[in-house]
Order: C-alpha cells, then sequence, then structure tokens
C-alpha cells in the first residue's frame, strides 16, 4: 500500500480532520473555545500551554514568498517560552504546548478531536513566520530533547532483524547532543553534514543527505524505528514489523506529514575513520569545466569507492569512510583529479590543496577543518532561491551527457547566483543492498550526483525581484531535467515551480 494512496489511507483509517491539512482555510469559522476550557486544558499539561508572542522582526524573505509573497513583516510567530495560560487568558489568541513527552502531544491531538481547535504541526527547523490562527494550537517538542545510547536494539516484534548498537533521540534534541554522545560512545550515527542545516534530530528525517552516504546509505537507511502519536491521539511504535505503511511513509515523507514524530532511534556503527580532501579554487567557468568533466568522469567510481561531499565553483571537499586513514590509498582513488589540479592549465588557480585524517567522523565535525564546508557552500537554510535535481548513473554512461551536464553546471543563466554538487547520496551503498524500500523517489539511490542550483534573495529586494530568482534557478534546472527525464529531486531542496512535483 505504497505512493499515492496512502495518505487516503491514513485519512480513512485515523479520521483525519479537515483543519490538520496544510490546505485549511483561513477563512473559515475557527471554533472559540471558553477561558475555561483552555485554563482546563492547560490544566491536564501541567501548566505547559502558553500565548504565542507578537513576531518583532523581520520574516524572511524566503519564508514569505513560500506563504503565499503577501507578508510585510507583520505577522506572528510561535515563541520558545511565553506566558502559561490563565483563566484570564482566552478568546481570540494562539496558543502553544510545550511538550515534555509523548503523552503531552497524545493529550494535545485528542484535545483537538474533541474541540475542531486547529492544530498547526511545524517541522521544527522551519522558520515559524505566518501569522497564527485565532484560537489554534501547535505543538513544540524542543523540551523533549533526551539522547540515549543503547548498547543492544532490537525493533520491537522483529526478532528475525539482529540486534545492534543505537542512538535514540527526540526530533527536538539538537544534533549537535547527539553527535556528541556518538562520538562519546565510540560510535558512529549517519546524520547530516552541514550543522546550518542540521539544527535538531528532525533533520535525520529530513536533511538526510550525508558525506557518509556512499558507504553506510543516508540517515533514513539507517532508522531502525520511530515513535509517532497519529492525528486519532495513539501512540504508534513503527518499524519493519510494526505498521508497515507509516514505516515507508515516514522515512522520505516528511517529519510530521503522518503525525507528530517523537522518538527516532538509528543504528550505530563502528567508530569510523575518515579521509578528507579539501582543494580551494579561484572560480572561474573554465576552470569549472575542467574540475566537472574530470570528475563526471569518475562519478560512479569514486561513490562506489565511497566518496561524499561538495563541489562549488569555489572547491572541493571529499570525504571517505570507507577508506578510512589509509590516505595514500585514497590518493590514488582521487589521482585523475589530483594530476588535473597540478597541470600546467590550472598554475595559479589552485588556492590551497589539503589531505588529512581524522580519528572518526565526530572528530572531523569538531574540527577547524570543518569550518572549510561553509568556504565552499551556500547554506541550504539561508534566503536562496533553491532548485535541485538528481543526476542518475545513466548520464554518466553517455560521452554526451557528461558533456551536456557540465555545460549546464557551468554555465546557467545569469541571475544565477551560485551553484553545487552533492555527492552525499546512497548509490555506492544502494549496491550493497537491493531491498531498500523508503519512500523516497527511486532516483534518489540511482544518482552519484545531485547538482543545485541558487539565486540569492537579498533584503530589501521587491517582490518581482524575488520572482525572477525563482524563475532563473527553475530555469537553469530545465535543461537537468531534459538530460534526466527519469530522474526526480530531492524534496528538501526541491524548485518550487517543479513540474513533477508529484
Amino acid at each position: 500500500m505504497h505512493g499515492a494512496s496512502f495518505l487516503s489511507t491514513v485519512i480513512q483509517v485515523f479520521g483525519l480532520p479537515q483543519w490538520i491539512s496544510s490546505g485549511y482555510d483561513h477563512r473559515s469559522a475557527v471554533p472559540l473555545l471558553t477561558q475555561g476550557a483552555w485554563a482546563q486544558f492547560n490544566s491536564s499539561l501541567g501548566g505547559r500551554l502558553h500565548l504565542s508572542t507578537a513576531h518583532s522582526g523581520p520574516c524572511s524573505t524566503k519564508a514569505a514568498l513560500l506563504q503565499g509573497l503577501s507578508f510585510e513583516n507583520s505577522g506572528r510567530e510561535l515563541a520558545s517560552l511565553g506566558p502559561a495560560v490563565t483563566a484570564a487568558n482566552g478568546g481570540n489568541n494562539a496558543y502553544y504546548v510545550d511538550a515534555r513527552s509523548t503523552a503531552d502531544v497524545a493529550s494535545t491531538f485528542r484535545f483537538v478531536n474533541q474541540t475542531g481547535v486547529p492544530l498547526i504541526l511545524n517541522n521544527l527547523d522551519v522558520e515559524f513566520c505566518s501569522s497564527p490562527l485565532p484560537n489554534s494550537l501547535t505543538v513544540l517538542t524542543e523540551s523533549m530533547g533526551k539522547v540515549d545510547y543503547i548498547r543492544s536494539f532490537q525493533p520491537r516484534q522483529c526478532s528475525t532483524i539482529p540486534s545492534s548498537p543505537a542512538i535514540s533521540f527526540s526530533p527536538g534534541a539538537p544534533v549537535t547532543r547527539i553527535y556528541s554522545l556518538a562520538e562519546q560512545k565510540g560510535v558512529t550515527v549517519v546524520g547530516p553534514s552541514i550543522r546550518t542545516a542540521a539544527d535538531s534530530g528532525a533533520s535525520f528525517l529530513k536533511d538526510t543527505t550525508s558525506v557518509l552516504a556512499p558507504t553506510l546509505g543516508s540517515a533514513i537507511d539507517n532508522i531502525l524505528e520511530i515513535e509517532v502519536v497519529t492525528p486519532d491521539g495513539e501512540i504508534r511504535i513503527v518499524n519493519p514489523c510494526l505498521e508497515p505503511d507509516l514505516w515507508f511513509a515516514l522515512r522520505g515523507g516528511g517529519v510530521n506529514n503522518f503525525g507528530l514524530v517523537t522518538r527516532v532511534t538509528v543504528k550505530a556503527h563502528p567508530r569510523t575513520p575518515v579521509t578528507v580532501f579539501s582543494v580551494s579554487i579561484t572560480p572561474s567557468q573554465s576552470n569549472t569545466h575542467r574540475i566537472l568533466s574530470v570528475l563526471s568522469q569518475s562519478a560512479i567510481d569514486l561513490a562506489k569507492v565511497g566518496w561524499g561531499g561538495y563541489v562549488s565553483a569555489s572547491g572541493i571537499l571529499l570525504v571517505n569512510p570507507k577508506l578510512g586513514k589509509n590516505v595514500e590509498k585514497a590518493m590514488d582513488t582521487l589521482s585523475t583529479l589530483t594530476s588535473l589540479l597540478q597541470s600546467a592549465c590550472m598554475k595559479g588557480q589552485v588556492v590551497e590543496e589539503k589531505w588529512s585524517s581524522f580519528e572518526s567522523f565526530g572528530s572531523w565535525l569538531q574540527s577547524d577543518e570543518y569550518k572549510a564546508v561553509e568556504l565552499f557552500i551556500p547554506p541550504l537554510q539561508a534566503d536562496h532561491a533553491i532548485s535541485s535535481r538528481l543526476i542518475t548513473d545513466t548520464l554518466f554512461e553517455e560521452a554526451y551527457g557528461k558533456e551536456d551536464l557540465v555545460k549546464a553546471v557551468a554555465t546557467p543563466t545569469q541571475e544565477v547566483d551560485s551553484w553545487l554538487i552533492s555527492l552525499n547520496l546512497p548509490y555506492g551503498y544502494r549496491h550493497q543492498d537491493g531491498s531498500l524500500s523508503t519512500s523516497f523517489t527511486r532516483a534518489f539511490y540511482k544518482s552519484p550526483w545531485m547538482v543545485y542550483f541558487f539565486g540569492t534573495l537579498k533584503p530589501g529586494m521587491t517582490k518581482e525581484q524575488q520572482l525572477i530568482k525563482y524563475s532563473a534557478v527553475a530555469k537553469a534546472d530545465n535543461f537537468l531535467r531534459y538530460l534526466t527525464p527519469d530522474s526526480g529531486v530531492y524534496s528538501e531542496q526541491a524548485d518550487l515551480s517543479e513540474p513533477n512535483h508529484e
């Protein structure tokens, strides 16, 4: 029961109310509860119901565009803390629950089912910019930040799956805490490689690409079990043996699209040493052509030997956990690239080239060298118009396909400000396991590369100027769509005007 029919099945089984959907009509009538009803609900939560506070700063231009291109910085947002609701509160307000347990979340779902109060599910690391509905309610799980190491974990009622070490956490837990505990326990967990895209544990369900993915799989491939509260207020344990439809949907279908996820347990691998290669380059169209021509020739092979990382106009960062700390062997696998960098045509174009090795993935994340990531990569969570395309392996098997790909990336439209290639996909891992069953597009597992185009949304831009940027990245992506008609996009950084949005 996979694919488009799943959501309708959830609605039929769980009785999903109309007001919980993203298509809620703000103009429709909203139940207005009495002050006593809100106070009683607050009492049942131990005083953890709060009023939202007025938004004092500007909403991001990207968030405004995503929510209708109509905000003038006069909205309200949900505060992380606020005055507790008392009998004096009530009326035309918006509220949030500072959930401290799964039981708090379940109580909230039952409350909205009983009262018809609109419930807003925020995906934790997405800015809440729009004005909350009057008399509406949301749930914040930042306070549910506990992270645990489990020496031997087996998914419930899954006797055929062997036990393994695991890390378990709430989506509200900071990613830094998750990585720190893994490092402390001498294990490695697969999660986001860019801190700016990884504010919370929700990123393990959303931003699932990782420099470890070619070797160990993406973050969702490493999930062992999920705890979720579904719209009927039930707490459900989801794994390969329990709730198979939710197991399929939650791994790739978004964090809170099928309920509110309250716990994620992921596989903990043995401590993984890594070799890192980084090079800074003078940005130019000719340099881009040379470097991408070489990398496109070996894209499939590099993925299979474990190289993850990023390529941009100003630099290359590659990380390999499969070769461990064997720098000499790692250099052999990149010999074509390093030969180009040392050639006469690149003389004076290489600013800095560096090889290094680390005892673990976690120690690299905590190192000063990790900061090099931010020098190359446009921040995926900043104000950018973004489009992306997964580049499947069939394109790399054809000479003309590789040539056209290089041209498309090196010479985008004028309004495109930057581009990025991510090698952080589970292509190499895909060849180790043919039984993958996540709800990501199949192209996610068939692609050695993912290409991004960015248009910077600067403060003070008019709506028309912002739309030009969105149009430009969409246009740049059109050629990639033509080259890869059977591919797809990674939903978290997809083009807003993606024609094949399903």
